[in-house]
């Protein structure tokens, strides 16, 4: 196993990997809620440190149960973009975990050294490009090319600010940046998969629902219509009238859903040629869920849950 350091991009590769399935390419996003790893740095959240319990014992489980859960229900996706993630270690541990034998082969995490938890993925194909954007205030945005059925596929991994404090500001940093990367390219398919910390139904700068709450100063419009997406515009299945989904959101504040955890869809998903959207999914299997329904988040002092969020996963499907 290789470890090389690629501009400030930490990023291991395993020398041997499965091509992937030639007519479909499936993304999954999940926030895997403040995954520390078992070393201490002093960066960590209340109750994720050793003197809190949160040892190599209880770190170990919580890397086996997560595994055990993306392998059971994850397996058939391509990539996994994986939110909150402290370290390197979390991802390599997850597929020594068994995650390796559903055939991820590859991971990576975009660590700038600016917050105590990052963006990474694990994927079963090697991509051809793997770049960071870093930028002041702003978790980086992970971008990933894959070459899929002969044709590219841009993949970038987002986790916008947090809502705790505000962040709307940063969100819109954020969200500028990431529309200015999707344009970079046009003509390839593009998908931006992660957290969002924004339901576009209910709008603010980074994020709004195209044309319900069109406003020119927003960062990223966002359509349930495919036929609307195009420039500044991007399609999410989410809100999609047409999408049949098994819950009301991905994350639950106070009894209100949100669709914080999203995907979004260049214009190219639906231009007839090459990979085309082909469907959507909220994962909400029964042992992530609370007796309300609600995502059950990872606790530190038992360890039982995962996250506070559920995942989603789009597919692509070759024409």
């Amino acid at each position: 196993m290789r470890f090389p350091l690629l501009a400030m991009l930490i990023i291991a590769l395993t020398s041997c990997a499965p091509s992937p399935d030639g007519g479909v390419f499936t993304v999954t996003a999940y926030n895997a809620c403040a995954f520390f790893d078992s070393i201490d740095d002093g960066t960590e959240y209340e109750g994720f440190s050793r003197r809190d319990g949160y040892d190599g014992e209880k770190y170990s489980e919580r890397v086996r149960s997560l595994a055990l859960l993306l392998g059971r229900h994850f397996a058939s996706s391509d990539v996994i973009i994986l939110s909150e993630i402290e370290s390197v270690i979390v991802l390599h541990d997850l597929l020594e975990s068994g995650l390796d034998q559903k055939g991820f082969s590859f991971y990576g995490l975009a660590a700038d050294g600016s917050s105590a938890l990052y963006t990474g993925f694990i994927s079963k194909s090697e991509p051809v490009s793997v770049t960071m954007h870093s930028f002041p205030e702003c978790r980086p945005i992970l971008s990933l090319t894959f070459n899929a059925g002969g044709e590219s596929v841009k993949v970038f991994g987002v986790h916008f600010r947090s809502r705790i404090g505000g962040g709307e500001n940063e969100r819109y940093e954020q969200a500028m940046h990431l529309r200015t990367l999707i344009e970079a390219s046009p003509g390839v398919i593009s998908l931006a998969a992660g957290d969002f910390n924004t339901d576009p139904r209910f709008p603010e700068r980074s994020l709004s629902l195209f044309p319900d709450h069109y406003d020119p100063e927003c960062a990223i419009h966002v359509t349930g219509d495919p036929s609307e997406a195009g420039y500044g515009i991007l399609y999410s299945p989410f809100l999609d009238r047409d999408t049949v989904l098994s819950e009301k959101g991905t994350f639950c504040y106070q009894g209100e859903w949100m669709i914080y955890d999203n995907t979004l869809l260049s214009e190219e998903a639906w231009d007839g040629r090459g990979w085309e959207y082909g469907g959507a999914s909220i994962g909400s299997a029964a042992e992530m869920k609370d007796l309300l329904g609600r995502p059950r988040p990872y606790d530190p002092s038992d360890g039982s849950g995962y996250s506070d969020h559920f995942p989603v996963t789009v597919s692509l499907v070759m024409r």
